[in-house]
């Protein structure tokens, strides 16, 4: 038979592929508890999901028709949200087709990317499968991003530099400073604001300084429609408008669309769930505080970064699993004696600090 390997492109026959998290009923079974018991704090979604102000719109989509490939509708609504020209925008599939446009957009094989680790894993994964080699800069000891270490990283053959802001799992913020400093170097930075409506600080006004400037955020978290895959990106009109031109031409699905303009049309109902996950994190800190043997980073997301003292963070989570709490465990070294944990809901929190109080203080 044909070796159907030997037609691929050699750098994706064998792809360290990132592995998203398992859905309920599989974490379930993993546990031996029901799915209606799993409580999902490990992949930063908003437990509450979208209000009926938003999901009602998905009752009456057209469906047999394209959507707008040009997104008019959408874009004018980011614009009126972001305050920037509608020029300046655009939608993606999740901010995932967005991070795999800009490779595409400025990477040939070979050209490289710079990461800044530990991050959100997408942006690797995206530039494996582009062909371009990722120029790893460890973040230092309290997670800030090593400035010198990123521009002495830089060569020839450097296009893209991808940071998140506030970083995750980390939680910690990029300040402007930093960020002038990789502008001023002339290179692509992307900084990821997923978390935007959980800190409220943003780095949009550098825009009219650099076209060089990716904004990147997501409907996926604080509004709460993770499963309808939406994003979007600001930055310069000439870089969007070559990110239009490659862009699959409907790459926004009819209900994606409508649940997101909605969510922009009742944002002080979607913003007040934000609020509350932020009070919740604040809630888990405190219990912490008062723990033994566990710290954690200070965070501006709707996640905490744990770190324990004295169990594995393996030990930790199959305790938590066992009832029915499942948070994110980390394979990579820097990570392995740590957790992060999303904010749940105030009942969810209940149930998590008594199982924590139990895992740890047991």
């Amino acid at each position: 038979m044909t070796d159907i390997t030997k037609l691929m492109r050699p750098h994706l026959v064998k792809v360290a592929t990132y592995h998203g998290v398992d859905p309920s009923e599989e974490l379930a079974r993993a546990a031996g508890i029901r799915p209606e018991d799993v409580i999902r704090l490990n992949a930063n979604e908003n437990p509450y999901g979208a209000p009926t102000s938003v999901t009602d719109v998905l009752k009456d989509l057209v469906v047999h028709l394209y959507p707008d490939p040009e997104q008019r509708r959408l874009r004018a609504k980011l614009a009126e949200y972001t305050g920037q020209p509608v020029e300046r925008v655009m939608a993606g599939a999740g901010g995932d087709e967005i991070i795999d446009l800009l490779l595409r957009l400025f990477t040939e094989p070979g050209q490289k990317l710079i990461d800044c680790e530990p991050t959100f894993g997408m942006y690797s994964f995206c530039a494996r499968i582009a062909d371009a080699p990722v120029v790893m800069v460890p973040r230092r000891d309290d997670w800030s991003i090593d400035i010198d270490g990123v521009i002495d990283a830089i060569d020839d053959d450097t296009r893209l530099i991808f940071l998140a802001s506030p970083n995750n799992p980390t939680g910690n913020l990029l300040s402007e400073a930093e960020a002038r400093a990789l502008l001023d170097t002339g290179l692509i930075l992307t900084v990821d604001e997923t978390y935007y409506e959980f800190c409220g600080k943003t780095l949009c006004h550098l825009l009219d300084e650099y076209e060089n400037l990716v904004i990147l955020r997501s409907f996926s978290k604080w509004a709460g429609i993770a499963g309808l895959r939406i994003g979007y990106c600001i930055a310069s009109e000439t870089l969007i408008q070559h990110l239009l031109d490659i862009k699959q031409p409907y790459n926004i699905n009819a209900a994606a669309e409508a649940a997101a303009i909605a969510a922009l049309d009742n944002r002080d109902e979607v913003l007040e769930r934000a609020d509350t996950l932020v009070e919740q994190r604040k809630r888990l800190e405190k219990t912490l505080n008062d723990l033994d043997g566990v710290d954690y980073f200070p965070s501006e997301g709707n996640f905490l970064l744990c770190r324990f003292n004295g169990r594995t963070a393996r030990d930790v989570y199959e305790g938590l699993a066992q009832r029915g709490i499942f948070v994110r465990l980390f394979e990579k070294a820097r990570l392995e004696d740590s957790l992060r944990i999303s904010a749940g809901t105030p009942e969810q929190t209940d149930r998590l600090i008594t199982a924590i109080s139990e895992v740890v203080g047991g």
